[in-house]
């Protein structure tokens, strides 16, 4: 039968073995929430790939480094907690110590008869155990501490998580105003250049004069410049939409249209409400102060004494040197010890350690209170901002509409005004001027209104439950 020695095997397959048992655990953690959740869409390479409005918030949940950051810093708040609790087990080390020497001293003249006492050794080797057994809470209310700083680790991924969802919705939303933006920029290329032509088949005709198709060609032009502004500002707003998500992704993307659609809204007030009542900025303050207060409780009770068990036990070796023994005298031998017993510590003077230290964990109670409170006026202040926002847009939705309906025919008109030789070529530049101006603001507005609706369920703490 084969033996196989098991600390060089381990030692060997260290690495193996690790990734076996982590694959368990994770396995046997998360089997059910992984049914639940669906793996997030790769990021789009190509230039020109489809990409969707939910797609491109699943990548961003996905890839963004702050969430990764942000889990990461939740698993090391779960790793304190384990820490702190060490305390409940107990703490057992090994020892070795090995000492030389002569018994007495020698003899500082050296008289005669006076002998060197040979040199011995001790060898002593055993292990140390130290039990708590009660502390009046210290321990006990620093696990509570450590366990809502944990938790308010995990708000902060909600936060995070609020918060990528939000810039990858305003990123997507900018990319489709400004492709509208470009497509109003081609439409106005492609209609004075249909102007410019008609212009110069009159003048060629001796039925306009060169002035008209001078000034048509100078808009053309101009038209031609806020193409090309337009297409680097697509370029531009694609390269935020890829931040936004945490990748490098291609310059160019196929998006899925948003309906604009105006809807209702609830009272301010009770957007306020809820935004203070379900933002996990909330929520993680509230954390933050259970831990403040387990930490001042963990302090006072510094007061009180602690009780602890001690036990020690280990082989001792004593040996005289093998060239300077004297005759008759042995080679040494082993022996057996052990020990066991109580430990009461009462602190009597600390040099106010104990009462500062209360003091502090009061004063950072406090401020996670304050913090509170200037966080509560924060999001009231940021629902109010959005909900403004959004009213404001959905009334400028509408009477950019209406402008758009104007232009469109104003510009009709002067163009039928112009054939029949009743205007000048400047009204109807003028009026294709109006018409790209109220296009473009129509564009504004109802992107502005799409962001300021996403803006409002960012404040409210209701926008990332929906991922």
């Amino acid at each position: 039968m084969r033996r196989i020695r098991l600390l060089p095997f381990i030692t060997r397959h260290s690495s193996l073995i690790a990734s076996v048992l982590l694959a368990c655990l994770l396995g046997w953690g998360t089997t059910g929430l992984a049914a639940e959740l669906e793996p997030a869409p790769p990021a789009p390479k190509a230039t020109g790939a489809f990409l969707g409005y939910k797609a491109a918030i699943q990548i961003g949940l996905e890839q963004h480094p702050l969430l990764k950051k942000s889990q990461e810093t939740a698993l090391a708040a779960g790793a304190v907690i384990q820490q702190t609790a060490s305390k409940y087990y107990p703490q057992i080390d090994a020892f070795a110590i090995q000492t030389g020497g002569t018994i007495r001293p020698l003899s500082a003249f050296n008289i005669a008869g006076a002998q060197n006492k040979p040199t011995s050794y001790i060898e002593n080797a055993g292990l140390l155990a130290d039990q708590l057994i009660y502390d009046f809470g210290q321990t006990a209310h620093r696990v509570l501490a450590d366990k809502a700083n944990r938790e308010a680790a995990e708000k902060d991924i909600l936060t995070n998580k609020a918060l990528v969802i939000l810039t990858v919705q305003q990123a997507y939303l900018n990319c489709l105003k400004h492709k509208r933006l470009l497509r109003i920029a081609e439409e106005t290329v492609r209609e004075r250049g249909k102007i410019r032509d008609q212009v110069a088949t009159l003048y060629k005709h001796q039925l306009k004069s060169k002035l008209d198709l001078d000034l048509i060609s100078v808009e053309l032009r101009n038209a031609e410049v806020l193409l090309v502004q337009a297409k680097n500002n697509l370029r531009a707003a694609y390269a935020a939409l890829n931040n936004a998500m945490g990748v490098r992704g291609p310059e160019d993307y196929t998006l899925e249209d948003i309906p604009v659609t105006l809807s209702p809204l609830d009272t301010l007030e009770a957007l306020r409400q809820e935004g203070v009542s379900r933002r996990p900025e909330m929520l993680g303050s509230m954390d933050r102060i259970r831990s403040a207060d387990a930490q001042v409780k963990s302090a006072q009770a510094l007061f009180f004494p602690t009780i602890s068990a001690v036990g020690m036990g280990g082989v001792i070796h004593f040996s005289d040197a093998p060239t300077n023994q004297l005759p008759g005298a042995h080679t040494g031998y082993t022996q057996v010890w052990w020990g066991a017993g109580a430990a009461v510590s009462v602190p009597l003077f600390t040099g106010f350690f104990i009462e500062n230290r209360v003091a502090e964990a009061t004063q950072q109670k406090y401020k996670a209170e304050q913090r509170m409170k200037d966080l509560n006026n924060r999001i009231a202040l940021e629902v109010t901002e959005a909900y403004l926002t959004l009213q404001t847009a959905k009334q400028q939705t509408k009477v950019a509409e209406q402008e758009v309906a104007a232009s469109q025919e104003a510009l009709a008109l002067a163009k039928e005004r112009y054939r029949l030789g009743l205007s000048s070529i400047i009204d109807v530049t003028t009026a294709t001027t109006a018409l790209v101006a109220a296009e473009v603001r129509l564009a504004d507005t109802h992107y502005a209104y799409k962001a300021s609706a996403v803006a409002v369920s960012y404040a409210t703490g209701t926008g990332y439950q929906q991922f």
